[in-house]
């Protein structure tokens, strides 16, 4: 029997890229808030003996996370064997140390949260900055699908001449990945974070050439203050204006400084987080992650 797959919150081009896969059946689910904003969840869809997948990014998780939870307990209590969650935005991991006396270290809490109630986890590029790996603070398989490959593919197919960009020293491993899989140059700047909304961009866009496309690849778009700092550097370098490819737009706007600039085209980011800006297909990473953690989980609930 195919696993049934839950969609409780997710860009819509996402749901149907991943749905003409038909690796999966669809399970309908209820959600709805009382007056008192307090979730209501029904599981539609009988969940008896199935594997049930929970898809649900989690942008904006405070919001997002107790209806999560009521599914996830849900199918459990109604006889799925396995519960897996597929969130493409992965939330609460940028605080992972306490750096004063009494701060929470919300990556700690949320992975043993999620933990608790999933039996694995799929996400996208998710962003870790002294965590190495994702076993660091779930305690089930957890697995961070790449959205290199569908970056490198639609740049190679919308851009003419491009030349990547990577915002800090921590894109570089990927941006280097991206430009060997189209061919194509690239540079990684240094980035200083003077604050939640502002930083400082340094570093030389040796081999930008005039005829060249900027295409700025960065992880998350949220206050568009890395976004302003490096489109202001390709103006000096090139006649073209930059593209700005991101793998989560958390930005409602983006800052004029930015829209009315010369030097920028526009933002393109993957299906992770529902944006004006999706166009990348990022549900053949996702799904190839999830279809190897069913089969696991699923021969070890046969033993």
């Amino acid at each position: 029997m195919k696993p049934l797959i839950f969609p409780l919150h997710a860009a819509d081009a996402l749901m149907a890229d991943l749905f003409t896969q038909g690796s999966f059946d669809i399970g309908e689910i209820e959600h709805r808030r009382f007056p008192d904003g307090e979730s209501y969840i029904r599981l539609v869809s009988p969940v008896d003996d199935r594997a049930v997948i929970i898809l649900c990014t989690l942008n904006r998780p405070d919001e997002r996370v107790m209806a999560l939870l009521l599914a996830a307990d849900a199918a459990r209590e109604h006889g799925a064997h396995q519960v897996g969650l597929i969130a493409p935005y992965l939330a609460y991991m940028r605080q992972d140390q306490a750096f004063l006396e009494g701060e929470a270290v919300s990556a700690q809490t949320f992975g043993a949260m999620l933990s608790r109630h999933f039996d694995w986890l799929v996400t996208l590029e998710p962003h870790l900055h002294r965590i190495r790996r994702l076993s660091e603070v779930f305690s089930i398989p957890a697995r961070a699908a790449e959205a290199t490959l569908p970056i490198g593919d639609w740049v190679a197919t919308n851009v003419e001449r491009p030349f990547l960009i990577g915002p800090d020293s921590e894109s570089a491993p990927w941006i280097e990945r991206i430009a060997t899989h189209i061919g194509v140059p690239f540079a990684v700047m240094t980035k200083q974070r003077l604050s939640d909304r502002k930083v400082r961009i340094t570093g030389k866009l040796a081999g930008l050439q005039q005829d060249m496309t900027p295409v700025i690849v960065d992880d998350i778009v949220s206050s568009g203050g890395t976004m302003s700092e490096i489109i202001a550097q390709t103006a000096h370098a090139t006649n073209r204006p930059a593209i700005y490819v991101a793998v989560h737009a958390l930005a409602d706007q983006l800052p004029e400084r930015v829209t009315h600039s010369q030097a920028f085209d526009r933002l393109v980011s993957c299906t992770s987080v529902p944006h004006p800006s999706n166009a990348i297909d990022i549900s053949g990473p996702l799904l190839a992650e999830a279809d190897d953690l069913i089969a696991r989980t699923s021969a070890r609930h046969r033993l």
